[in-house]
Formats: structure tokens, sequence, C-alpha cells
């Protein structure tokens, strides 16, 4: 339960942040995405990996809002370099995420916002379901998969 706490605490705080490593053309060697890595800014001097949180995370629910956070701060942080034309080519930005987050309204809601906010669709968002354990698709979670494809979310 304290765990859970500090969790929240932290979600308030706005502790859990996006480390996004890059991913580079072998052939161009032009940086064409990134994969996010979310972690858990304690401190300055403390940063946690998701294998010390995101079980606790998961369990209390509240994986849902550090997700939605973290793809708004992403929002935050990527758009500029498009609008500045800094990135003038398709990039993608790969996330991992839980199942359960394909039956929630607000995360999908959250991802196609993100896709329409990029011009010219460039950014393309790519969320990497993890396979923990063992999913079956509900009809609505098949329909939410339908309808972020709908809007060039790809699914790996």
């Amino acid at each position: 339960m304290k765990s859970q706490l500090n969790i929240l605490q932290g979600i308030m705080e706005k502790q859990f942040i996006p480390y996004i490593q890059p991913v580079v053309d072998a052939e161009t060697e032009r940086l064409i995405g990134g994969e996010v890595l979310m972690r858990w800014r304690k401190s300055d001097k403390e940063i946690l990996t998701p294998e010390k949180f995101l079980q606790e995370a998961e369990c209390a629910g509240l994986i849902i809002r550090m997700t939605c956070d973290l793809l708004e701060d992403i929002m935050d942080k990527m758009l500029p370099l498009f609008i500045n034309k800094k990135i003038r080519y398709k990039f993608h930005i790969a996330i991992n995420i839980n199942p359960g987050l394909l039956n929630n309204s607000d995360f999908i809601s959250k991802c196609i916002n993100f896709m329409n906010v990029f011009p010219e669709k460039k950014m393309i968002l790519i969320l990497e379901i993890t396979e923990r354990e063992k999913v079956l698709y509900s009809k609505n979670e098949e329909e939410n998969l339908k309808r972020l494809r709908a809007h060039g979310i790809k699914i790996s």
C-alpha cells in the first residue's frame, strides 16, 4: 500500500518521465525514431527502472494514468521539432503498453489525439503490447485495435 501511495505521489509530481532511446537507420545513419522507456526520477540522484515500480502500478490501476501522462510528455517534447521543421521526415515512436490499456477509452483517445497533433502525418506511433501474460482480446479491445489502426497507429 505504501508503494502505491509513493507511485501516486510520483504521478502527481510528474516524476515519471520518458527516456527516448534513439533508432538510427544503419544505411543512412539518420535518426528515424525512438523507443520510449519510462523512468521514475525520484530525485536528481535516484532514477528507477520499470522493474522497481511497474508491477505495483499495474496492480493498483495506476499504469493507465502513467502511460497517458507519458504520451502527453512525449507530444510536448516532440511537437516543436516538427513545427520548427527540425524533423522533416516520417519519424516513429514506439512505446510498450500493458494489454489492459486497449480496453481504456481515455488511453485510446489519447493515442488518437497524439497522432492528430503532428503535421502531415509524419509521426508514426507504435504500440508494443507487452507479453507478460497470455492475451485474449475482448470484442471491445478488438474494436479499439481497429480504431487505432484506422488512425495510422501501428500495433506490434
